[in-house]
């Protein structure tokens, strides 16, 4: 019997499943768990945002909440991150705040006003949800053979309308553009489910594309756990679980000895919601321009730190923001070339 049950293999041949008003309840799950909302920017003046809450139950005591945030753009590049306290949810567990900071769920649960106010970071935007969410199957992975060691669950947005402002270190931006929204979920230590992530936002006029990539660590079989969207003319054609993030060409960091990708090529195949056609999409990327390198240890409180290193993770999260062109198809139809701008993660945990 496996210890594994992915949330495409539970589906079975109904991958897609909307984003359910509860689906969007902050869980506070209890024991050792990590809790995020993530809003990622592609703004109309080509720059590049995104803004994290995070709750975690990974200490010793008291969870840590914590607010993370990236401008890129104009010749700013910077990353802030803020511990919180105070955090509190609405009655209906959609919103969140704490102090200084909020998330904020309009009641038709299509619209976030996302707001912060910090010594050096100013925060105030709302994020239009386009069309519908996504999830895949019940949205949840499970570890264990009967289920109980974890899970990890991801909800989407996979487009969404952005107006507001970022204020950074003095400096105002219009945030104005379009987005990507993420509800995630990991029920037990980060190092136990994943050794590396793999995580992507393309957004165009066009096409924009979402992949969300996780290695399960040796225990569970270092298997590749895949799920991504097509978005077309602002619907959301299909979601997908065929997709890849191959490495074409790797650079050793010496300082993390981790084999860092400087080519990358993200495949997605899958069949569309309304008319079961197959589709297919390319995005073949040289990393030029690194945005970060993040050592994450140097991010998160002392105590939680100790604990982390005692579990013997590294974890490093690079980050690139680059112009790219992405290659639709659609059943029949001709292939559909997007030009846009891409957002690649890579995480490497151990």
């Amino acid at each position: 019997m496996s210890n594994l049950h992915v949330a495409g293999d539970l589906a079975k041949d109904s991958l897609y499943s909307d984003v359910a008003p509860k689906d969007l309840e902050w869980t506070l799950a209890s024991g050792s768990s990590t809790e995020t909302q993530t809003f990622y920017l592609a703004t109309n003046e080509g720059h590049f945002a995104f803004v994290q809450m995070i709750h975690s139950n990974i200490g010793l005591w008291n969870p840590t909440i914590q607010f993370t945030s990236r401008f890129f753009g104009n010749g700013v590049n910077t990353f802030k991150s803020v511990n919180m306290t105070n955090f509190t949810l609405s009655p209906d567990r959609r919103s969140a705040s704490a102090n200084n900071m909020s998330i904020k769920l309009n009641p038709e649960c299509n619209k976030y006003a996302v707001n912060l106010t910090h010594k050096e970071l100013i925060v105030s935007f709302e994020f239009e949800r386009i069309d519908r969410g996504f999830k895949i199957g019940g949205g949840k992975t499970y570890f264990g053979q009967d289920k109980s060691s974890g899970f990890v669950e991801h909800k989407f947005w996979p487009k969404g309308n952005v107006k507001g402002n970022m204020v950074v270190d003095g400096r105002a931006f219009d945030v104005t553009g379009v987005g990507l929204f993420v509800h995630a979920i990991q029920g037990m230590r980060p190092h136990l489910i994943a050794s590396r992530w793999n995580f992507v936002n393309f957004q165009s006029d066009v096409a924009s594309l979402s992949m969300c990539e996780f290695e399960t660590t040796p225990n569970y079989g270092s298997k590749k756990i895949n799920q991504g969207s097509l978005v077309v003319n602002n619907k959301l054609v299909g979601v997908s679980v065929k997709n890849m993030a191959q490495f074409l060409e790797t650079s050793l960091d010496p300082e993390t000895k981790y084999k860092v990708p400087t080519k990358i090529k993200y495949t997605w195949e899958g069949k569309t919601l309304e008319t079961d056609e197959d589709f297919s999409a390319f995005l073949e990327i040289k990393l030029d321009v690194l945005m970060d390198k993040i050592d994450v240890l140097n991010e998160v409180p002392y105590f939680l730190k100790k604990i982390v290193q005692a579990f013997v993770a590294k974890p490093y999260v690079y980050q690139w923001f680059n112009e790219a062109e992405a290659h639709v198809k659609i059943g029949e139809n001709e292939e559909l070339t997007a030009k846009g701008k891409l957002f690649s993660e890579c995480s490497f945990i151990s």
